[in-house]
């Protein structure tokens, strides 16, 4: 997959308008849309700036499989917090952030 169609994919994953990813990376919005549409390429420090700001790592950017191989330290937090809680109180962790992202619609 193209570097323009991964941005998107992630952005939209994220739940992300441009004008958010904008305001979390410092990059243009102007900017950010001519990388989406394939006019212009970024820079490596672009690049990491973006995938710091949508929360990944270049390898998950760059996956083939879009499968998450290297977790954040940010998400191996959530992951070891989530391990830690009874069966209940996980399910009730997983219905809390469905709600949430649902009510970013």
């Amino acid at each position: 997959m193209e570097f323009s169609k991964r941005l998107y994919y992630w952005r939209n994953l994220k739940h992300m308008s441009i004008y958010k990813l904008s305001k979390l990376s410092g990059v243009s919005e102007n900017h950010i849309r001519n990388l989406e549409s394939g006019k212009k390429q970024p820079t490596m420090k672009t690049l990491q700036t973006l995938a710091d700001a949508l929360n990944i790592t270049l390898s998950e950017f760059f996956n083939e499989n879009n499968e998450i191989t290297i977790l954040s330290e940010g998400e191996k937090r959530i992951v070891a917090f989530y391990r830690s809680l009874p069966k209940d109180k996980a399910d009730i962790l997983i219905d809390f952030y469905e709600k949430m992202i649902s009510s970013d619609d």
